[in-house]
């Protein structure tokens, strides 16, 4: 009932919105042709990727794809969304004919990571540029299933440092076309969690358990796979493309969300009888389980999912998981023992704390919450809860 009512309001309030904004932003004559793919990139920049003194990487990226546009397939774009610091949001379309045009200029600041400013900007896009198949590309600092202490995706540092969450953001793109991947060029954003949570939203979820480059992705060599929705290609051209310069490597994975539904009711008689009565994992599988860390947790929240089923389950009942994990995960890969540690410019220290594969045969490219006790833990233990995940796997049915 509480979804339902978000939805509704989330829905007159767009209404409200699209009907009042003329005033706010320059609104272009719509486009007639239908297109074959449209790869829509939404950058949240308002933030230190969006800031000249760091460097400014929205604009880095930007400048990438116009490097690419000559391998956008004919009646195909790219259109791009980026709100960066100090500047008032742009949206741009590219294409091979005609390269890098502005489409909408807005005359006002706004909050890339409300939910009715997002909605109301992928609403205008899908209208003004109907196609076929869309792709969705998120750029953002970003940390998983976190709701309360850091959430998902943003920040928005021009309005009180706002962040969005994952199932807000689900509640936006339910009112959207079905998408035919969601890229998340973002830290830690490929986790179980997040997946489930889109999983009827998109055929694809892809991205990293673990943080990525500063960079992120090389989009001048993903304009084709983009527009033309090439899971695979993606994974394999982001991987290959690292280490390059002081950037070591990359983990991205691929998930497909016609399998979810079935690898979490596989994987709940394992999680609810393994986990009853609150048990957690034991102080020797916390140190062995591989695991993505960083400053933003005092412990890891981010185990990977295949290694954590490795050290918990019997080896009959693994490789029994194991066979529903490849079917949902079809591409995992890391691209060295290594994979790229974020620092702060000053003072400069490293704010990933294990950036190594150590456990390179059990590698799944996608992470999972396991519930822990400790202040720290009951936050996260809650944020749990409000994934869809929580009762499909059966987490509900542990004591948690």
């Amino acid at each position: 009932m509480k979804l339902h009512f978000l939805h509704l309001i989330i829905f007159i309030s767009t209404i409200l919105a699209l009907g009042g904004c003329s005033d706010d932003i320059e609104v272009p004559e719509q486009e007639q042709e239908t297109y074959e793919s449209i790869a829509i990139v939404y950058w949240m920049g308002d933030n230190t990727l969006g800031d000249p003194a760091y460097g400014d990487n929205t604009q880095a990226d930007i400048n990438e794809l116009v490097t690419g546009k000559d391998n956008i397939p004919s009646n195909s774009k790219i259109v791009i969304y980026v709100d960066k610091v100090n500047a008032k949001p742009i949206i741009y379309q590219l294409d091979a004919t005609n390269g890098l045009k502005i489409w909408k200029q807005f005359t006002k600041e706004e909050d890339c990571t409300d939910s009715l400013t997002m909605l109301t900007n992928l609403t205008d896009i899908v209208k003004a540029f109907p196609a076929k198949k869309y792709g969705l590309i998120f750029g953002a600092h970003g940390s998983g299933m976190i709701m309360k202490l850091r959430k998902a995706l943003g920040p928005d540092h021009s309005h009180n440092t706002n962040w969005m969450n994952i199932p807000t953001l689900r509640g936006v793109l339910e009112q959207l076309p079905h998408m035919n991947y969601i890229f998340f060029d973002v830290c830690f954003m490929q986790c179980i969690e997040v997946a489930y949570e889109l999983r009827n939203q998109a055929d694809w979820i892809i991205g990293s358990p673990a943080e990525i480059p500063g960079p992120g992705a090389p989009y001048q060599n993903l304009t084709k796979t983009l527009c033309e929705g090439d899971a695979f290609g993606i994974v394999e051209k982001y991987n290959s493309y690292y280490p390059i310069d002081n950037y070591e490597g990359t983990l991205l994975s691929a998930v497909k969300c016609s399998e979810l539904d079935f690898f979490a009711s596989y994987s709940k008689q394992y999680i609810k009888n393994i986990f009853s009565d609150r048990k957690t994992i034991s102080t020797s599988d916390a140190e062995e389980i591989q695991k993505y860390s960083s400053q933003f947790s005092s412990y890891t929240y981010c185990y990977d999912i295949k290694s954590a089923m490795h050290h918990i389950l019997p080896e009959e009942d693994y490789n029994s998981w194991a066979e529903a994990f490849e079917k949902t995960v079809p591409l995992h890969k890391y691209n060295t023992g290594n994979w790229t540690s974020g620092w702060h410019l000053y003072p400069r220290e490293r704010i990933c704390y294990n950036p190594t594969i150590y456990d390179k045969e059990h590698f799944g490219g996608i992470s999972m919450y396991i519930p822990q006790e400790g202040s720290e833990g009951e936050i996260k233990n809650n944020d749990l809860k409000h994934y869809q995940w929580y009762k499909a796997a059966g987490w509900d049915q542990t004591g948690w």
